[in-house]
């Protein structure tokens, strides 16, 4: 079973989103800032990681790029963005830092965000 850390300030969004892909068969992890989403990847070695970037504390970027450079973290754990931030040059700057998918969360359902788990979880 795959291990997700999703990574989200709002509790109507991390319970929907955690509740569903549970059901679909994943374990789940959550924090509801940067700095405690940073710790959990740490500690928690998650196989994908749902982040927003409009976060308390510490922002997606920002984890983005501490899990470019930290040497406590397994490289190449896919991400993927859900924010409400859905301009180009916040997508462009999510993906140059290493996330493999951004859905807008005014965009997204969540049939598709399974389906983007599972796709990045078979890469």
């Amino acid at each position: 079973m795959a291990k997700i850390l999703l990574i989200e300030d709002d509790p109507s969004i991390n319970k929907v989103v955690s509740t569903k892909l549970a059901r679909e068969g994943f374990e789940m992890a959550m924090a509801s800032d940067g700095e405690e989403g940073f710790r959990k990847i740490k500690d928690e070695n998650p196989d994908l990681i749902i982040l927003d970037i409009m976060l308390p504390k510490r922002d997606g970027f920002w984890v983005l790029e501490e899990m470019k450079i930290s040497a406590d973290i397994k490289k190449g754990i896919p991400v993927i963005v859900l924010s409400n931030l859905g301009q180009p040059k916040d997508i462009d700057l999510a993906v140059k830092l290493g996330a493999k998918d951004y859905l807008v969360k005014t965009d997204f359902s969540l049939a598709a965000l399974v389906d983007k788990v599972r796709e990045h979880l078979t890469k």
